[in-house]
């Protein structure tokens, strides 16, 4: 009875041993197949994840909002610092103590708009400063650098397609208050909420005066810009209504209805040295079958001279991550089922690769490069289409663009 006993103690233990080992397996079995459905959703799940590399658009609808970054504060390794650090002494001979952003933007200011030259001028804003002279580009680059200087966020605004008389414009805005402020170099001027400055209104954005080109009073910071000098007499001007034919005798007419204007009509804007922007090109391949915009001649200038003095959208002179990066958006007529090519000459040596994207009413048929040239064929679905250009990779400088129906 005893052996019977132990024998059937024996076979039960036997089995729960045998429940339990298949019970193990069973839950690894599960746990393996787990980690290998949790593999394979994460390598498709990347593969269909959106791109962020070299085919990535940064692109920030809201960039006209975004709070500043350490980027609005840095100041870049090629400049003088104990340079800056006199300019700013000169500026605040009792120092910038108790002294409010806005303050402190509004003496920058004043000395960059007083103490520089109007003639063409490029690099630091430590050479700039030096040499004494710039145009829109040169002045805007030495306030934001100055205001950072000063502890003051400051950030790159590109205006493009102005005309007539300046094709483009480089500003800058600072960042006090909870937001945005322009505050522009090259004329002295920024615009305000009251009738008169008293320091308790709001400093205009160059988003608000987009949204509303006709509001806000103009005020000056200087008496006239581009004088070369700056002394105590200036310093102590303080802050003016612009009076209505301010810079009249300088541009033909007052700066402020060139100014307004441009608010008005300005497209692209780029809101940072980063902000990707869109230069529009307008083709219409009812009314001619083949068009050109510059000629083959290795340099840019024509496309340039083409966006400042031209009627029509012409793209821009560069494609890629310039300053700031852009890229090229076609709207084109032309007959239905139309095959049309589009070509773009390089002024660069060995350009960088150029990527089109069909984003209205074209179908791809084929693609080549070769030397300085890029060529893209397309297949009119309906008779307006919309392509994107861009350079993903890079910086594509623009000596000629075609397109033409085969």
């Amino acid at each position: 009875m005893k052996n019977a006993k132990c024998k059937m103690q024996n076979a039960s233990l036997v089995s729960r041993f045998t429940f339990y080992t298949l019970h193990f397996a069973l839950c690894t079995l599960h746990f393996l197949m787990f980690l290998i459905l949790v593999c394979l959703m994460t390598f498709f799940g990347t593969s269909h994840a959106q791109p962020q590399g070299r085919h990535a658009l940064p692109y920030n609808h809201a960039a006209y909002d975004r709070p500043p970054t350490e980027e609005d504060l840095s100041i870049p390794r090629e400049e003088d610092v104990a340079f800056l650090d006199g300019v700013l002494k000169t500026i605040f001979p009792e120092g910038m103590q108790g002294l409010s952003d806005e303050q402190k933007s509004i003496e920058v200011l004043r000395y960059v708009s007083s103490a520089l030259l109007l003639k063409s001028n490029g690099g630091s804003a430590t050479k700039v400063l030096r040499e004494g002279y710039a145009i829109c580009g040169g002045m805007s680059h030495a306030f934001r650098i100055l205001c950072r200087k000063a502890g003051v966020p400051s950030r790159y605004i590109g205006a493009f397609y102005l005309r007539p008389i300046m094709g483009s414009h480089a500003i800058s805005e600072v960042f006090f208050g909870g937001r945005w402020r322009l505050l522009d170099p090259t004329f002295g001027i920024f615009f305000y909420s009251g009738e008169t400055y008293d320091g308790k209104g709001e400093i205009a954005s160059f988003h608000d005066m987009i949204a509303d080109p006709g509001g806000r009073t103009p005020m000056k910071a200087v008496s006239r810009p581009w004088g070369g000098k700056y002394d105590r007499t200036l310093r102590a001007f303080g802050v003016q209504k612009v009076e209505p034919d301010y810079l009249k005798d300088f541009y033909g007419a007052p700066i402020l209805d060139l100014y307004r204007k441009y608010l008005r009509e300005t497209f692209p804007v780029a809101y940072g040295a980063d902000d990707l922007v869109s230069f529009p090109v307008d083709a219409d391949l009812l009314s001619s079958k083949d068009l050109w915009f510059g000629g083959i001649d290795s340099s840019s200038t024509d496309v340039v001279l083409l966006a400042l003095n031209g009627t029509q959208n012409v793209g821009s002179h560069y494609l890629g991550g310039s300053f700031p990066p852009g890229l090229h958006t076609w709207s084109i007529r032309a007959p239905e089922n139309a095959v049309l090519t589009v070509e773009y000459y390089s002024a660069d040596a060995k350009p960088a690769e150029l990527k089109c994207i069909s984003l209205k009413g074209l179908h791809l048929l084929s693609y080549g490069y070769g030397g300085k040239k890029a060529t893209f064929t397309f297949r009119m679905i309906g008779t307006e289409g919309i392509l994107a250009v861009t350079c993903p990779a890079g910086s594509y400088t623009v000596d000629a663009m075609h397109v033409y129906i085969e």
